[in-house]
């Protein structure tokens, strides 16, 4: 079947002029722009990881790239190929964390791997259309790699996205107002399959982090959905109204959020073997976990697994963490300037910190178990509501995205080239005493 008929109009960077203008911060010793060409060959000396700590990492983040999508459009969400090959999953992440991602780069400072590693790429989504960037292999740049839309008679949005492990592809799932989740194929560069079944707009995906095959979808019309992504089937229906969910990190059982605040326990059937019909549980079946009512009764817009414990966030820009098992609550975050805004937070990969957005631009850094403030990320162009963001998987870049479609990457800088940046311009002296 072709792509037309799928209803998907794919473009890559050999067929189409590429749907970002990326604008570049990079400066020289002088505080001058760089060229492209100076920027690539440029070699910065790294401090040895040992001498590094993680706190110091993100003092030094910088922003480095600012990509603004063709579409215009808030950007939805993003999403990180956190999976390497050889990955059975997500490895402890959100149970005590993974381990460190160790990378290696040549001398033009370009990271290394393996061919079968996807771990560089990240999709973003926004209107009708899901790009697809580069954000290592090229110098570290931020470069577009491949463009999705839907149809170009699609007038509606996509809302979530997310990476699908597989051993020989790069696999993503979308999906938004036309209540279908598409499963799109790198390797094919085209959609691969529709997963039908909603009645509603879809606003969260999630995959299973330990069985590939399984996705779980939440849509606006009262249900979810755990699918096959393999056959498309619909494996087990759950009635009952969510704003937002998350797997635990064994994959046992997931739990979701409600606009009321409530959050709630799901169980997970064998679904080892495709049911001959879907599974079907409703309420009665879960287990309510936190009540709205101690969670200030507003949406819950995204959760989050560190160390066994549940991060919940709801639009009113708090953030509680949760010690399930003591049924307790740990401590609580509020977000600074975070107004009332629905907006996906991320933790990092060793479960220490989290970063969050919020209205005005501007994103910070917690440890999760001292609750203190590390960093905050702030930029004088970055004005508008933040709707996402993200740490890369060794925590030396922080991406965010919002409203504009703007996305902006935060990299972190080591004290040498800080310092050089900080030298006074001489050329500039040395002209100023001549005039």
């Amino acid at each position: 079947m072709g792509d037309e008929q799928l209803g998907l109009a794919i473009s890559t960077n050999d067929e189409a002029e590429a749907p970002a203008k990326r604008m570049r911060l990079d400066l020289d010793s002088d505080g001058v722009p760089m060229s492209a060409a100076d920027s690539v060959d440029m070699i910065v000396e790294e401090v040895k990881p040992d001498l590094l700590t993680q706190e110091h990492v993100f003092d030094n983040l910088r922003l480095r790239r600012i990509v603004r999508e063709n579409h215009n459009s808030t950007v939805a969400q993003i999403a990180l190929m956190y999976y390497r090959p050889g990955d059975q999953g997500l490895g402890g992440h959100g149970m005590g964390g993974m381990q460190p991602y160790e990378r290696s780069f040549d001398k033009r400072g370009a990271a290394i791997r393996d061919a079968t590693d996807n771990s560089n790429l990240l999709v973003t989504i926004g209107h009708t259309q899901a790009s697809v960037f580069d954000n290592e292999n090229c110098g570290d740049h931020l470069d577009i790699m491949s463009h999705f839309q839907l149809g170009a008679d699609a007038t509606t949005s996509l809302r979530t996205c997310c990476w699908i492990r597989s051993s020989d592809d790069a696999i993503f799932a979308v999906a938004g107002d036309d209540c279908n989740v598409h499963i799109i194929s790198l390797a094919w560069t085209r959609e691969i399959r529709i997963l039908k079944g909603h009645g509603g707009a879809i606003v969260d995906l999630q995959p299973h982090p330990t069985d590939s095959r399984l996705l779980l979808s939440v849509s606006k019309d009262q249900t979810m959905r755990i699918w096959s992504v393999a056959s498309g089937e619909c494996l087990c229906v759950y009635s009952h109204e969510a704003t937002a969910a998350r797997f635990h990190p064994e994959g046992a059982f997931f739990v979701t959020g409600t606009a009321s605040g409530d959050v709630r326990r799901w169980p997970i059937p064998d679904l080892s073997t495709e049911p001959l019909e879907a599974h079907r549980l409703v309420v009665s079946d879960s287990s309510l976990i936190v009540a709205g009512k101690r969670t200030s009764g507003s949406a819950i817009d995204c959760l989050r697994f560190a160390k066994g414990n549940l991060l919940v966030k709801n639009s009113s820009g708090r953030i509680e963490y949760w010690d399930l098992d003591l049924d307790k609550l740990i401590r609580a975050f509020g977000i600074r300037n975070h107004g009332f805004l629905a907006s996906r937070f991320d933790v990092s990969y060793d479960d220490e910190y989290m970063c969050a957005g919020n209205s005005r631009g501007e994103v910070y850094i917690y440890g999760i178990e001292s609750g203190k403030t590390v960093a905050r990320l702030a930029h004088k162009r970055s004005v508008k509501p933040v709707t996402c963001c993200l740490f890369s998987r060794d925590c030396r870049s922080v991406i965010y995205a919002g409203e504009g479609g703007f996305v902006w990457r935060y990299d972190y800088v080591d004290d040498e080239t800080l310092a050089e940046w900080e030298k006074p311009n001489e050329s500039a002296s040395d002209e100023s005493s001549i005039e």
